[in-house]
């Protein structure tokens, strides 16, 4: 046993050495199964090469795992691989792109705090293509985090004149959309009279269920009231009055705010179609 030991120890470093002259053959089999369309194969034949590669020549091999990382949305080891990639990458557009890239992670966790942070920590871009693609980044970050002023000046610096207005009138009605359905507003509906809140946020069923839950219970705690003693009408409505009450308001709530988010979505794609239709329009 301890002589096959001596012999494993001793060419330890032969072992190495084969497989750094297998290197570029790794590789080879690496970029045939990528092309394949087998990257879970081709992220470990990579991974290989970056092991050996005592040379580093191999170093744009951290952008491949980085991407195929990113579509099998593993995010967080994808940015780690982007910072690998961003470090040793030399050409100033290409390093531009993979730290966006690192951004859109970022996007995908919806931690758009830390995608906005990214972006503010990248340098002047190399170029009119990928400012737009900072400023549109930039917008979406601000737009995901509520932040509608921010996000229409980033979205106005990759319009005409003509996209700019229409983009005002587009964030003018979603504006007034969400002053008129705010939560709080849907919520303080239902306190003054249970199920008001929820019929105009539009959820007419869940109103009058509302409405007739609490109305029964309250004639419930009357004629309790009045049969048996006052004080069982009360602890008949202290139990269930205010359960059922409660949760009428809260659900009042969360109605318009679904009813927001779902406004949302829309204002982002027709946003989105707004810049894509006005950027076709420049290039014609």
């Amino acid at each position: 046993m301890r002589n096959k030991l001596y012999i494993l120890l001793f060419n330890l470093p032969l072992l190495f050495t084969l497989n750094a002259q297998d290197i570029h053959q790794i590789r080879q089999f690496g970029d045939e199964q990528f092309r394949n369309g087998d990257y879970r194969l081709a992220l470990k034949e990579y991974q290989r090469v970056l092991l050996f590669d005592n040379e580093r020549v191999h170093n744009d091999l951290y952008s491949k795992i980085a991407f195929i990382q990113y579509y099998s949305n593993e995010y967080e080891q994808a940015m780690r691989y982007f910072d690998y990639a961003i470090i040793t990458e030399r050409n100033d557009s290409l390093r531009f792109e993979l730290m966006l890239k690192k951004a859109l992670c970022c996007f995908r966790m919806n931690n758009y705090l830390a995608a906005l942070n990214e972006l503010y920590d990248l340098p002047d871009p190399p170029g009119r293509f990928l400012q737009n693609k900072k400023n549109l980044y930039m917008g979406i970050c601000c737009f995901g985090m509520n932040d509608y002023e921010n996000s229409k000046g980033c979205f106005s610096a990759l319009l005409d004149s003509l996209g700019i207005r229409n983009l005002e009138e587009v964030f003018n009605d979603f504006s007034r959309f969400n002053k008129k359905f705010r939560p709080g507003k849907a919520e303080l509906m239902s306190m003054i009279l249970p199920g008001l809140g929820q019929i105009y946020t539009g959820n007419v069923t869940d109103g009058l269920n509302s409405f007739l839950l609490i109305s029964g219970v309250t004639i419930y705690s009357l004629v309790t009231a009045v049969n048996y003693a006052i004080i069982d009408g009360l602890l008949v409505l202290s139990s269930w009055f205010y359960r059922y009450y409660s949760g009428g308001f809260s659900n009042a709530s969360d109605l318009a705010q679904k009813k927001l988010d779902r406004k949302k979505e829309e204002v982002y794609a027709e946003i989105l179609a707004l810049i894509e239709s006005n950027q076709l329009n420049l290039q014609e």
